[in-house]
Parts: C-alpha cells; structure tokens; sequence
C-alpha cells in the first residue's frame, strides 16, 4: 500500500460502498497487497460479481493525480492488466485518490482505466455496465489543497504568461515574479503534473515553456469564482468623474514613489471598450502609505454605497503594470485586470470575458 497510509480509510469503504450499489453488483472480497507472479504488487484488488460476470478491480492509491501522474500509473496497472490474463475473471484497472484533476479524468476515461476519488466520482466500465458520476471537489479537499493561484505562487503564473512563447529558466522567473527560486520550483512542478509546461534539459539548465495558457487561465477563473472575494475598500470622490481621478492622480504621482496601478472597469475599458459608460475607478496599491497618499490626494472619504473608488490591496509588493497606448497611464496588465474583474459586480464579469477574448489570446 505504497500511499495508503495518505488516504483516509474511508475512502476505500466509501468506494465498497459504491461498488455494492451498482445495480446486480456483489462485492465479494478486498485484498490489500494481494500476492501476484510479478515482482510488484497491486495496492489493493477489489473481488466482485456483475451479473454472471467475475470481476477484479486492480487498484492502485495515490494522493492527488493529475495528468501527469494519471500516465504513470496507468502504465503499471496495465502490466497488472497482462500479469492477470490468464485468469478467468474480467480485470478492471482502477486509481483510487485523493482527488482525480479534471485533466486526470478525461485521459484515464480514454484509457479506458477507472478511478474514484474523495468527492464521491466514480468511473468504471464493466462489460454493457457503465458507471460515471463526476463531482467538483469536497470542500474538504479544497481545504487541504495548495492553491497554485494565490500568493507568491500567482505572481510566478503572471511572470510564465508573460513569456508565454519562451523557453525560461527557474531563475529567469524568479526574478522577473520577485519570489524565491523555491516557490518557483515547486509551482513549476505542479503545472508540469497538469501538463501545461513543456520541459527540456536537466539541473541549472533546465528550461520551460507554457503550453496550455488557455487551460491555466480557465482553471485559474475556475478558483476565483468558487472562493468568496477578497475584500474591496469603497470610496466616494466629490465632483470627479474616474477620469478626473486619473489625471489627479498622475499629475500628482510623477513627483512621488508611490506604488499603484489602475485596474477594473476603467483599465479593461481603456484595453478593449466595452460599456458606453465607466462611473468606477479602481486602484490596486501594495501598501498603507500608497494607500493613505492616494485617499489623500483625492479627497476620498469610505462609503457603504454610492461609492465611485475602490481600493483593492495588492498581495504582493509587484505590481504587474501593463502597456497601454498612453505611457503615462498607470494600467495593470490585462491579466491583472482580467483577474480583478473577475471578483467585481454588476456587468464586471462580461467585461473580463470581453477584454480576455480581446487582449489574452495565444496562438
């Protein structure tokens, strides 16, 4: 039982469970580490009737699988799979997890390998029977789970899709996302597990390439709308429209190094138009005293309602500043902009949708 000890006993129980309930099914034995002709052995072999029909689930337990993960695995359950055709039982190759990716899923699903995981999915195909039942993950496991973006580990997502087209160094990200060389390391393992990096070489000269930015911007969207959204600071500026705001504050900024960027409705209007009218201005700051010059500056003063500022706290002390037509605006990038939208209200989230499919698209 190689990661059982990882896995709650629950979760094989949960599976038995399972099992028993599929329709003229009878689960017969459970056998961990059961004795086989080859030199390795199954985590754990699943006896049961279908119908006439004898069946073994062959299992192996892992952790969290992903993509990567899912074609290991797959490859020495298939050896089970050739050890075992000389029995007469009808052999089933199964992962038994943690939690299965979706990435995971869909290549186990054409592999024709089942899998079960905490959230209660299932996939199992025996002769004419045919079980799926696909579920988010449990809340439980959403706990556990590393979130790849938030943090330090997003500002190395912002640095890789920057350099989308380029083969970069661990270093090279490191110091263009202003985080240590081991968060990069560790992020950059976990988007190879979901094959989204390609890589060549080896050690200091092992370089990576994004390859999925599209699947890495869905799933990344994916986080931010199941999470509750970060908490905005709203104010009222008398008499200034958010482009009166902005020109305020550039005018005023040229001779102070303070650090802020412009985000939201106004910043996505500016990279792609949307909406006929833009009445909110919106500021990522990455600290108090940039936070405190600005509301200065502006005479702004916190409302509950009718608020024309918001005021968003950068994570990070890196602001990721974009390019727009007019240098001297201060614009987040459109990925920063995109990400922000996407915890707004009101027509925000089209507007994301809008400005991605206008400013974030890759060959």
């Amino acid at each position: 039982m190689s990661e059982l000890a990882d896995i709650d006993r629950e979760l094989i129980d949960s599976l038995s469970n399972s099992l028993a309930a599929i329709p003229g099914t009878r689960l017969d034995e459970i056998s961990f580490e059961p004795e086989m002709s080859g030199r390795q052995r199954p985590d754990v072999i699943f006896q049961l009737k279908i119908g006439d029909r004898e069946v073994s689930i062959v299992a192996e337990t892992r952790g969290d699988v992903f993509p990567r993960d899912a074609r290991e695995v797959v490859w020495q359950l298939k050896q089970y799979q050739l050890d075992l055709a000389s029995s007469n039982q009808h052999i089933v190759p199964m992962i038994i997890a943690r939690s299965v990716s979706e990435g995971a899923r869909s290549f186990l699903r054409d592999e024709h390998v089942a899998y079960y995981d905490l959230s209660g999915s299932l996939y199992i195909g025996v002769g004419d029977t045919f079980v799926l039942i696909d579920k988010p993950k449990s809340k439980r496991i959403r706990r556990k789970d590393v979130n790849i973006f938030k943090g330090t580990r997003a500002q190395v997502l912002q640095a890789l899709i920057a350099r989308q087209s380029e083969w970069v160094t661990g270093t090279e990200i490191a110091e263009d996302a202003g985080v240590s060389p081991a968060t990069v390391s560790q992020t950059l393992k976990d988007l190879e597990r979901r094959d989204w990096l390609q890589v060549k070489g080896e050690g200091p000269a092992k370089r990576r390439r994004l390859i999925q930015p599209d699947d890495l911007l869905d799933a990344w969207r994916d986080s931010i709308l199941v999470e509750p959204a970060n908490r905005q600071s709203r104010y009222y500026v008398p008499r200034m429209k958010p482009e009166d705001m902005v020109h305020k504050i550039q005018s005023e900024h040229d001779h102070n190094d303070y650090d802020l960027e412009f985000t939201g409705q106004f910043a996505a209007q500016s990279y792609a138009p949307f909406l006929s009218n833009v009445s909110n201005l919106a500021v990522r700051v990455t600290d108090k005293r940039s936070r405190e010059w600005l509301l200065s500056v502006l005479g702004a003063r916190e409302v509950s309602e009718g608020a024309n500022l918001t005021v968003i706290d950068a994570k990070s002390k890196q602001l990721s500043r974009g390019v727009s037509d007019d240098d001297e605006r201060l614009l987040a990038s459109p990925l920063q902009v995109y990400l922000d939208l996407l915890e707004d209200h009101g027509r925000s989230k089209e507007m994301a949708e809008h400005l991605r499919s206008q400013k974030l698209v890759w060959q």
